[in-house]
């Protein structure tokens, strides 16, 4: 008995290695590395959901890298959300292919394609105008 069930948990495992990323991280001709799409993702689909952090203008310098990568809370403007996953390393564009929300259960952020993108494609966010202004 107990040798069919290490079998079969075994058998589990060999299936899940086989699962294809959706996304990978790669030069980008943009902006140093980007977020590349494995396989064709179609608008509306979820790219990833991200875990995050929640942290504020106290756990900050005055000037650091790491404000490059933050993303304002939709809750407060004096929170900050560190994302995990690939959620810092979306470039940047005007003519985004996908954007973020906070997920329902409030412990994700989720990155969905707002077009198709075809496997090969970088995937871009729009950072807002509030991003822009900081760096001035």
């Amino acid at each position: 008995m107990s040798n069919s069930k290490q079998k079969s948990s075994k058998q589990k495992t060999s299936d899940t290695s086989q699962t294809v990323q959706k996304i990978r991280v790669g030069d980008s001709p943009i902006h140093g590395q980007g977020v590349f799409a494995q396989v064709d993702i179609k608008a509306g689909e979820v790219i990833e959901r991200c875990p995050y952090l929640v942290i504020d203008d106290d756990d900050l310098a005055e000037e650091n890298r790491l404000n490059d990568y933050l993303f304002t809370s939709p809750d407060a403007a004096t929170d900050y959300l560190v994302i995990m996953g690939y959620g810092m390393m979306y470039n940047h564009s005007n003519d985004a292919n996908a954007e973020w929300e906070i997920d329902d259960d409030n412990r994700f952020v989720r990155f969905s394609a707002t077009k198709d993108i075809a496997a090969g494609d970088e995937i871009f966010q729009d950072y807002g105008e509030e991003y822009w202004k900081t760096r001035e």
